[in-house]
């Protein structure tokens, strides 16, 4: 018969074993759901389609490239009135380009996506003349 030390040590051992092995199973399973929730926020997101507001002046109508160009643009929600300039602005698919013309003063509606800065050129994804 073992003396009862050694049951005590053999105990404490087994207790220890199973200490370590929830921990790697709580620390796996808390690692696991730390790398899904980007995951989801990032899907989330990407379904969200945010939009930009502009209004600006056409100086002219390119019927051969397809293309408006718009002076005096500038957000819409824009305070103080800082112009962006002049801008090569893309209609959306059907856009009758006779239905602008120079000097009608227009509100954009633009995917973030396409407005390139450095190009100064955007597509429309909606066109309204202001009357």
């Amino acid at each position: 018969m073992p003396p009862t030390g050694f049951k005590h040590a053999q105990a404490i051992f087994v207790g220890s074993v199973i200490f370590v092995i929830l921990a790697i199973g709580f620390i796996s399973l808390l690692g696991r759901t730390a790398r899904q929730a980007p995951a989801i926020d990032t899907r989330a997101k990407a379904g969200v389609s945010a939009t930009l507001k502009l209004s600006g002046v056409v100086t002219s109508v390119d019927d051969t490239k397809g293309v408006i160009l718009v002076d005096q643009l500038q957000f819409m929600n824009a305070e103080g009135g800082k112009t962006l300039g002049t801008w090569t602005v893309t209609p959306p698919p059907g856009f009758n380009l006779a239905s602008v013309g120079r000097g009608t003063r227009v509100t954009l509606t633009v995917n973030p996506t396409t407005f390139l800065a450095t190009s100064h050129t955007f597509t429309a994804t909606q066109i309204k003349a202001e009357r």
